[in-house]
């Protein structure tokens, strides 16, 4: 298997510094932070574009704890 995910002119550059398997997939960590998720159907590793939610913390910020109320009405 292939562990440094393909440029588009075929050539590889990066290399995973770090896999992760769960029963149904595998996600790799490159030297740059980009995550990546292998296609099974396509036997091919897909680079993840990151996005964040505009009530998410800023990067680097500090995150808030969900509701702590005990029971919801």
């Amino acid at each position: 298997m292939n562990t440094s995910p393909p440029e588009p002119d075929g050539q590889t550059t990066a290399k995973f510094i770090q896999i992760c398997a769960s029963q149904n997939d595998l996600f790799a960590l490159d030297e740059d932070g980009n995550i990546y998720q292998y296609n099974f159907n396509a036997t091919t590793w897909e680079k993840l574009v990151a996005s964040r939610s505009p009530e998410g913390p800023e990067r680097g910020g500090r995150g808030q704890r969900g509701d702590t109320r005990r029971g919801f009405s």
